[in-house]
């Protein structure tokens, strides 16, 4: 801060009047502790009553003497004597270690020539001390010896008397130097204060002067104030510390119907209410006390509450309130504001805004339904391409069955695509960890995208350090759709270029980090900079003038995006327009352990597990007969339980190896009776369990684990699926998908291990189930959401058994809305019912004539 800064800071008259009271202030602090110390120093050269130094000291030759008379004495010392004798050595002595060792006598004779002699008389007596405490014969032989030391002190102590006067006279000085000393500081000190307080005085009437002026001042600018109060829009009332309203604005008294001359005061308990919170909306007076509590603490603010005028008329209202002093009273000034446009306006945004979620829930549940509707019949067209390929085709019939499925399996991805975002837009993207063969995984992309690159005359290669098979833990599904995606955004937009695929495991060979990264580089058409910040934006799509045929729908990058995120990791592009893009990508994928190998893959067939004890629990009775039947086919042991208790009651007698649990049942669910087998401790408390349910979403992993499942299996189950599971191959749970109407895969298994009998039996039992719920719809609705989502589930289960995916499907979302509370959108699903279950039943039974 420059100087003149300073002195501009030190004129100013707040600074002056601290500055000159603080030194006041000082002073006389000042001088009152300087006067009480001389005063003090006075009162106590008047009052003592202590030996002073010189004496003390001098008393040292009294004593000596006292002692050399005790010892020479008469010729024959009795022991009276000798107890005299020792008396007077121990007061010579004793007085002696009191100046030695006395904290006064120690600063004043210190680095003196008293010291000294002090210490040389101190050391004689100590030497004295063993004839003085020895029996008395020997203190009489020793008689001659301790006279001769005695005398021996005489001028030593002669010294110290001298040197003790000495000090005596130089403390006495030395005191007489600080009395006069605080006398001139207490003097000083007087003269500044007087000065400081005459400066005061001056500035006092100064500021008087102009305290004056600006009282006049203020009187200007409080009318003008009240001016602008008065002209205010918001209410103002000024409230005593009684709740009596004692000063209003024009716009309180338009508000509030209030006459200013009224001989009756308005209290603040007859304007303002506040609403009740649970949820009566009952209006309660604002009290006086209520009031003051609320602006205790500063300010408050409040919008809950409700105005009512003279005339009756009730409107919301925002209260700004806070206290403030008025003529030595405390009142509270209320700023009131009616709120009535606002909160419509408000309300009007809160329903804009409920019907715009409700509107992209609407399409987000229709894009995740439409996407598995049809991605469902398009596993089947690629699945029968692939048993027509075996067949033996014709060159053109086998050109043609590529190109089919080339573009099926196209479209597959892109619904796909457009069902990961729908999950990853509602937070319910998933991983599955494992361990896996990264280069396995890298030369199954290479392999696979080769012929696609080289189709358009590109260039595919792998580089990478040599790891010999590095085993990682990860999602390899994620990992491989991530890397598909930037490979085939890369062959996409190049032509007759080169793509690269580099992978680098982060920290070096000798600093080895989790974290790997995949480098995909092309020299194709590259990015524009300005596009770079939203090319991983979900359906974003760069076109190019010169390259129109270039086709996709924006999917695949964000997909990429949401991934690498769920999976803890970092992603970015970089590019120059007409020369090329890297897309890099950094994932943890920690190495696995030495001791972890990977198993390889089995044929089905080689998947029969030995023969196994297994109980299976299924209320649904079509369910429970085919599934006994699969596993009887295999060679196992199948025990039935037709609910939860009896599941529970069957595992607590018997150790089954593996127990098959659905999910809703009568008496208590699933979920309950799993957790009961693993909290019971009975024989099956370590057994694999495994849930059955026609209706899998992902949100009901937590509740499985939590349960006690080791796996989650969607209805119908295959052969394979089920040989699979009781290898121990734990395949991650699917959701339920819709073919046309039927899954044929599973009515033909169906036929193929059922008797014709038991096929009848089943289709006349989905029959009259089907028909009675159709005919019941109306008295189940009444009976309540807990016995109407119970009936469609087990529907729903049995039309799963039989293939119906179609109806199951239909019956499963109609169970979810019923569950949630949507009846309404429930009826809409149930609408089609009768002719979906009647084409299904006819489809079902014309396949089995023909079978």
């Amino acid at each position: 801060m420059s100087l003149r800064k300073i002195m501009k800071y030190l004129f100013r008259r707040r600074v002056q009047l601290a500055l000159y009271s603080g030194i006041s202030l000082a002073c006389l602090v000042a001088t009152a502790i300087l006067t009480a110390q001389v005063f003090l120093k006075l009162d106590e050269y008047k009052s003592t009553n202590r030996d002073n130094m010189p004496w003390t000291i001098t008393q040292l030759q009294v004593d000596q003497l006292k002692l050399i008379n005790a010892i020479v004495g008469p010729d024959t010392l009795d022991p009276e004597k000798l107890q005299i004798l020792r008396q007077r050595f121990d007061i010579l002595y004793s007085r002696t270690q009191t100046i030695k060792n006395g904290e006064s006598y120690k600063l004043a004779l210190a680095d003196t020539a008293a010291g000294t002699e002090l210490s040389e008389i101190s050391e004689t007596l100590d030497r004295m001390v063993t004839i003085i405490d020895a029996d008395d014969a020997s203190l009489i032989r020793q008689r001659q010896l301790l006279l001769d030391a005695t005398t021996g002190l005489t001028d030593p102590i002669r010294r110290l008397s001298a040197a003790g006067i000495m000090v005596n006279a130089r403390l006495a000085e030395v005191e007489r130097s600080f009395i006069t000393s605080k006398l001139v500081n207490l003097s000083v000190l007087s003269l500044l204060m007087l000065l400081a307080l005459l400066s005061l005085m001056i500035l006092l009437w100064r500021l008087y002067h102009l305290y004056r002026k600006r009282a006049f001042q203020n009187r200007i600018t409080l009318n003008r104030l009240a001016t602008i109060l008065n002209t205010s829009q918001d209410a103002i009332l000024v409230v005593d510390a009684t709740g009596k309203i004692i000063d209003t604005n024009g716009a309180a008294e338009t508000m509030f119907a209030l006459l200013r001359a009224a001989e009756t005061p308005v209290s603040i308990s007859q304007v303002l209410f506040s609403r009740s919170d649970d949820g009566t909306n009952r209006l309660t007076p604002l009290s006086a006390q209520k009031l003051n509590l609320s602006c205790a603490n500063g300010p408050n603010r409040s919008t809950n509450l409700i105005a009512r005028n003279k005339t009756g008329l009730e409107f919301p209202v925002e209260l700004s309130a806070n206290k403030a002093a008025r003529s030595g009273d405390e009142v509270c000034v209320c700023f009131i504001r009616d709120i009535t446009n606002r909160l419509k306006a408000e309300a009007d945004v809160r329903s804009a805004r409920d019907k715009a979620l409700v509107g992209e829930r609407a399409k987000a549940r229709f894009l995740g339904m439409i996407s598995h509707e049809m991605r469902t019949p398009l596993n089947g067209i690629l699945g029968s391409l692939d048993l027509l390929e075996e067949t033996g085709l014709r060159e053109d019939q086998e050109r043609y069955s590529k190109i089919m499925k080339s573009s099926g399996q196209l479209l597959l991805n892109q619904i796909n695509d457009a069902l990961d975002v729908t999950q990853a837009d509602a937070g319910r993207l998933t991983l599955s960890h494992s361990t896996f063969d990264l280069d396995d995984l890298l030369l199954d992309l290479l392999h696979s995208q080769q012929p696609i690159a080289a189709a358009q005359d590109n260039s595919l290669t792998l580089l990478k350090p040599e790891t010999n098979g590095e085993l990682v833990q990860g999602d390899r599904d994620r990992v491989n759709q991530v890397l598909l995606n930037l490979i085939a955004n890369a062959i996409k937009f190049t032509r007759g270029g080169e793509i690269a695929i580099e992978v680098t495991r982060l920290g070096g060979p000798d600093h080895p980090t989790d974290e790997v990264e995949f480098q995909i580089s092309d020299t194709g058409i590259g990015i524009a900079e300005s596009d770079l910040p939203r090319i991983f934006d979900d359906f974003v799509r760069l076109t190019d003038p010169n390259s129109p045929d270039i086709e996709g729908t924006g999917l695949g990058l964000g997909i990429a995006r949401h991934l690498v995120s769920l999976m803890n990791g970092k992603i970015g592009a970089e590019s120059v327009k007409g020369e090329g893009s890297l897309f890099w990508v950094r994932i943890p994928l920690p190495r696995a352990h030495s001791d972890v190998t990977l198993i390889p893959d089995l044929p089905d067939e080689a998947r029969k597990a030995d023969r196994m004890d297994i109980l299976v629990v299924e209320d649904n009775f079509t369910n429970r007969q085919v599934l006994c039947e699969l596993l009887q086919k295999d060679g196992h042991r199948v025990t039935l339980a037709v609910d939860g208790p009896q599941g529970v009651a069957a595992a607590n007698q018997t150790r089954f190896d593996v127990i098959f649990m659905d999910i809703n049942m009568p008496g208590f669910d699933g979920i309950e009776a799993s957790r009961r087998i693993r909290n019971e401790g009975g024989p099956c408390a370590g057994t694999r369990i495994i849930a059955l349910t026609a209706h899998y979403q992902p949100e009901h992993d937590l509740q499985m684990q939590t349960a006690g499942f080791d796996a989650v299996q969607s209805k119908p189950l295959r052969r394979n699926v089920l040989r699979q599971l009781l290898a121990g191959d734990q395949q991650p749970p699917e959701p339920p998908r819709k073919p046309a109407n039927i899954d044929w895969e599973v009515l033909d298994q169906l036929t193929a291990v059922l008797p014709d009998r038991k096929i009848a039996k089943l289709l006349d039992g989905f029959e009259s189930e089907g028909q009675g719920l159709i005919d019941g719809l109306p008295s189940l609705k009444a009976e309540g959401a807990r016995q109407f989502a119970a009936r469609l589930h087990s529907f729903a289960g049995t039309a799963a058994t039989l293939g119906a995916v179609s109806l199951q499907s239909m019956l499963s979302r109609a169970e979810t809305f019923v569950i949630e509370g949507d009846l309404e959108t429930a009826d809409q699903f149930l609408d089609d019912l009768p002719k979906i279950w009647l084409e299904t039943l006819q489809e079902i039974q014309q396949h089995c004539l023909a079978a």
